[in-house]
């Protein structure tokens, strides 16, 4: 028997034989798999193909909208989310350290409107809403790139910001969180305000839409902060998510925070470019995103885990230096 034979033989009686393979903390849901193609062809260099710089005076309404619920769907929101409370500026704002020229604002204020709870529903309730915020969303969709951030967060209880992507097809939803900054509570499960704006959670989902009316969220991974210490209110920071064949990256500034694989050798590694082997056997992870993704950035009210009180000061902005999405050739 051919040697090469002998060993895809060996390899498929592993495949098939239940053998015991570590997971890897960033991977939530594996299939074993014999990786039969091993060619890599995805470039060197990042292109920039995409990007607001947000220099001009309006929100640029050919490249971005308002998110489907931004008119108060009934999403646990507290805020009512509209592109009024958008503004684009081309000021200069300062953080403690760095600044910004041309810079978007999302801005939640406190104020009470009386709406339905969505726009595209004639029987719609009309709810009271005590907030108002927005949700801005990239009318194009991405697949394998970098996405990229700069911006300076509001801090306040009830606060929460996010800049994510997501995508659907055939009722199967993708969502990569690049960050999320909410409430956060000490080890008790009490509100804590030292750790306001202080600790980016990191995650992606796998929305599973034909398991019931109202799906599955299989949500994995999370980061819990940069030793808590860095507060994201007081300066402009850059917030990055490279998303390839092999791996999810998550970076803070250029500093490497997190990563989670689309293949797991034996050990939990995750199988890159430089260490992948002819048809070799690996855990395939399943809720690794693969749909078409559009950008999203948004401020909202985090409602039921603690909302605004006296203590916060409104309104309040979220400031986005720029948004970009690279890709390689």
């Amino acid at each position: 028997m051919p040697r090469s034979l002998l060993l895809y033989l060996i390899l498929l009686m592993l495949l098939l034989s239940g053998i015991y393979m570590p997971v890897s903390a960033q991977m939530c849901a594996g299939t074993k798999v014999i990786l039969l193609d091993t060619l890599v062809n995805d470039g060197t260099e990042w292109h920039l193909e995409f990007s607001d710089e947000f220099d001009a005076t309006a929100l640029d309404l050919s490249v971005w909208e308002g998110k489907i619920s931004s008119q108060g769907a009934l999403d646990g929101s507290d805020a009512y989310r509209t592109l009024d409370n958008v503004t684009v500026s081309p000021e200069t704002y300062y953080g403690e350290s760095t600044s910004a020229t041309g810079v978007c604002l999302i801005n939640l204020k406190q104020e009470t409107v009386v709406r339905p709870a969505t726009f595209w529903d004639p029987g719609s309730p009309v709810l009271t809403y005590h907030y108002t915020s927005a949700d801005v969303v990239s009318k194009q969709q991405f697949s394998w790139g970098k996405y990229e951030i700069r911006c300076k967060l509001p801090k306040g209880k009830g606060f929460t910001t996010s800049f994510w992507m997501y995508g659907e097809q055939n009722k199967i939803g993708n969502e990569i969180d690049v960050f999320e900054m909410n409430n956060e509570y000490n080890i008790l499960g009490e509100y804590d305000e030292k750790l306001l704006c202080k600790v980016p959670e990191m995650h992606y989902h796998l929305w599973d839409k034909t398991a019931s009316l109202a799906g599955i969220d299989n949500n994995c991974g999370t980061y819990t902060g940069n030793a808590r210490t860095t507060d994201y209110s007081e300066d402009f920071h850059t917030f990055t998510l490279v998303w390839d064949r092999w791996a999810l990256s998550w970076y803070i500034d250029g500093r490497l925070i997190k990563s989670a694989g689309q293949w797991y050798d034996l050990n939990g590694n995750i199988v890159t470019a430089a260490n992948i082997k002819p048809m070799q056997v690996v855990l395939r992870n399943d809720w690794y995103p693969t749909n078409l993704m559009a950008i999203i950035f948004a401020l909202n009210i985090e409602s039921g885990k603690g909302a605004p009180d006296n203590s916060v000061s409104l309104p309040a902005s979220m400031l986005i230096d720029y948004i970009r999405y690279y890709k390689k050739n």
